[in-house]
C-alpha cells in the first residue's frame, strides 16, 4: 500500500480484462486451529512439473490477513490492536492461518522506537493504515516476539515484509544515500530517500544485511518459527521508481532516434535484477538452515524473470484494480466530487460518500462480469511470468487484493458489493496456481470489514479446499 494514488492508477490502467461470474454462499461456523507444527523442508520448484497447490512446507494453502504495519501502531491506548491476542484470536477464527506484517527489521535494532502522532483524528477522519491518535513507544524486538508467541498458540504463521524503507535506509548509516524528511514513511518512503547512480547495489547490500541483523534477534526470540517467508521490501517497484536515480534517469531521459521502448524497459529490468539480487543475497545466506522462503513483492505484472536470480522462492501478486467506468458512471461519480472515484482517504473526506457509495455500487454491478474477467486475467498473464531463467518456477501469492487500493470505510458507505467482489474475486484466483491469498486489502480490525466474521471464514475456507483447475 502507498499513497501514490497516481501511481496506483497508472499500474491499474495496465490490467486487462476477462473471466466468469462467480457468486459464493457466505455462512459462518466454527474454525479448526491450523496446523502449529514449525518443521519445514528443504524445496525447490520444479521445472517442469506442475506446482503443488500448497504452500512451501505447508500442506495447505495460506489463507492470509494483510495486517501491514497497523498491528504495532495500533497498540496505543484505544487502538485497533490495543488487545493483540483478541485480536489474533479473531483472526483463526475468521479462518486466517497467516498474517502478513512489518517486522521493523531496523526498529528491532533499537532499545525503544517512538512513532508520532500522524494527524489522524478518530471519528472525525476515516480509518486508515497505520492510524495513531497519540504518540506509541514500545520496544519493537519485544513486539515482535510477543507477536510470534501469540501466533503460536493460536495455529496461525507470520509472512515477515518491510515498509518502513527510509528508516531501513537510514540504518545503513552509508553517507552516499541522501534521506531528508521524517524518518519514517510507511506509504513508500521513496521521496525520502534517494540512490544515488552507481551506489545501487551498496545501497541494498547494506540493506540486506540490517535485516540479517534482525533475523539474528528474531531467530532468538522464536520468530522465525512462525515465518513462511520473508520478503525485504514492500512493492519494490514503487520504490525504485522514485527513489533509485539510475531508473529515473532512464525513463525520463528524452529517448535517442531508433532507441525502442523494449531497450529501456531491458535496462530498467537490469537495474532492479541487480538491487533485488544484492538486497536478498545477505538474506537468503543468513535463513538458509531454516529454510525460510523469500519472497518478491511485486507492483502489477513485472518480468519477473528479468528482474529476480534463483534466491527468491515467491512472488506476491499485488492486485487492487478500481471499479470500472463508462460514461455514465463516471457523471455519477461527479455527484459526490472531484476525481471521484479516484484519490486516497484525505480525498474521500471531501466528498459526498453517500453519492459515492451509490455509484460505485451502480458501477460495480453494471460491469461484474467484466470486473471478474480482469481478476481473472490479470492473474493468467502474471503466472505465465513466473518461471525464472534457470526453469525454476516462483510460487504465487497474493497479499494485496482485491477492491480498490483506497476506500473509505464510513456509515454513509455500503460495503455489500465491495464484499461480494472481494469474495468471487478469491473464487476466481482460488481455481489458478495461488498457493496462498488474502481475502481483502481492508481484512483488518481496523476497518468495519473485520466484524463480518461469517465472511472471512467462508472466503477462507473456499480458497483452502477448492481443487485447482490449473487455468
Amino acid at each position: 500500500m502507498n499513497s501514490s494514488s497516481q501511481s496506483r492508477r497508472g499500474f491499474l490502467k495496465s490490467v486487462a480484462l476477462a473471466a466468469p461470474t462467480v457468486v459464493g454462499g457466505l455462512s459462518a461456523a466454527g474454525q479448526s486451529r491450523a496446523a502449529t507444527s514449525p518443521a519445514r523442508s528443504a524445496f525447490a520448484m520444479s521445472a517442469t512439473g506442475p506446482a503443488s497447490r500448497n504452500y512451501l512446507g505447508k500442506d495447505t494453502r495460506l489463507s492470509i490477513a494483510m495486517w501491514d504495519f497497523s498491528w504495532l501502531m495500533g497498540q496505543y491506548p484505544g487502538g485497533a490492536y490495543e488487545d493483540l491476542e483478541r485480536r489474533i484470536a479473531e483472526a483463526a477464527e475468521r479462518g486466517y492461518n497467516t498474517l502478513r506484517v512489518d517486522c521493523f527489521p531496523s526498529r528491532i535494532l533499537e532499545p525503544e522506537s517512538t512513532f508520532p502522532v500522524t494527524g489522524w483524528v478518530p471519528g472525525k477522519n476515516l480509518p486508515r493504515w497505520g492510524e495513531l491518535a497519540k504518540d506509541y513507544t514500545c520496544n519493537v524486538r519485544k513486539k515482535v516476539a510477543q507477536l510470534a508467541d501469540l501466533c503460536r498458540k493460536h495455529g496461525i504463521w507470520l509472512g515477515l515484509d518491510s515498509w518502513d524503507k527510509a528508516h531501513m535506509f537510514r540504518c545503513t548509516k552509508l553517507a552516499s544515500i541522501h534521506t531528508s524528511g521524517a524518518p519514517s514513511n510507511f506509504f513508500g518512503g521513496a521521496s525520502e530517500t534517494r540512490i544515488p547512480i552507481g551506489e545501487e547495489e551498496r545501497a541494498f547490500t547494506a540493506y540486506g544485511e540490517a535485516w540479517v541483523k534482525a533475523i539474528k534477534l528474531m531467530r532468538e526470540d522464536g520468530v522465525l518459527e512462525r515465518a513462511v517467508w520473508i520478503a525485504p521490501m514492500n512493492e519494490v517497484p514503487h520504490f525504485g521508481g522514485r527513489g533509485i536515480e539510475a531508473i529515473q534517469a532512464i525513463e525520463h531521459k528524452v529517448r535517442n532516434e531508433g532507441e525502442t521502448k523494449l531497450e529501456t524497459t531491458t535496462a530498467v529490468d537490469a537495474i532492479y535484477r541487480r538491487i533485488n539480487h544484492s538486497m536478498v543475497v545477505p538474506i537468503h545466506s543468513e535463513i538458509a538452515k531454516e529454510h525460510i522462503p523469500i519472497s518478491y513483492s511485486s507492483l502489477g505484472v513485472e518480468n519477473y524473470a528479468a528482474r529476480l536470480t534463483d534466491l527468491y522462492d515467491v512472488v506476491d501478486l499485488h492486485c487492487m484494480p478500481e471499479v470500472i467506468l463508462d460514461d455514465d458512471d463516471k457523471r455519477a461519480f461527479l455527484q459526490a466530487g472531484h476525481n471521484a472515484p479516484f484519490g486516497s482517504f484525505g480525498d474521500f473526506e471531501k466528498m459526498d460518500l453517500k453519492a459515492y457509495s451509490t455509484a460505485w455500487d451502480h458501477a460495480c454491478r453494471k460491469h461484474y462480469p467484466a470486473m471478474l474477467e480482469m481478476v481473472s486475467n490479470y492473474f493468467k498473464t502474471a503466472l505465465e511470468r513466473t518461471t525464472l531463467a534457470s526453469g525454476k518456477r516462483l510460487q504465487s501469492i497474493v497479499t494485496e487484493a482485491f477492491g480498490p487500493c483506497f476506500w473509505p470505510d464510513s456509515p454513509a458507505v455500503n460495503w455489500e458489493w465491495y464484499k461480494r467482489y472481494n469474495a468471487d474475486a478469491l473464487r476466481v484466483v482460488a481455481a489458478m496456481e495461488l498457493t496462498g491469498a488474502t481475502l481483502s486489502n481492508y481484512g483488518e480490525p481496523l476497518f468495519e470489514l473485520w466484524n463480518d466474521t461469517g465472511w472471512h471464514w467462508a472466503g477462507n475456507n473456499y480458497f483452502r479446499t477448492a481443487p485447482s483447475l490449473g487455468l
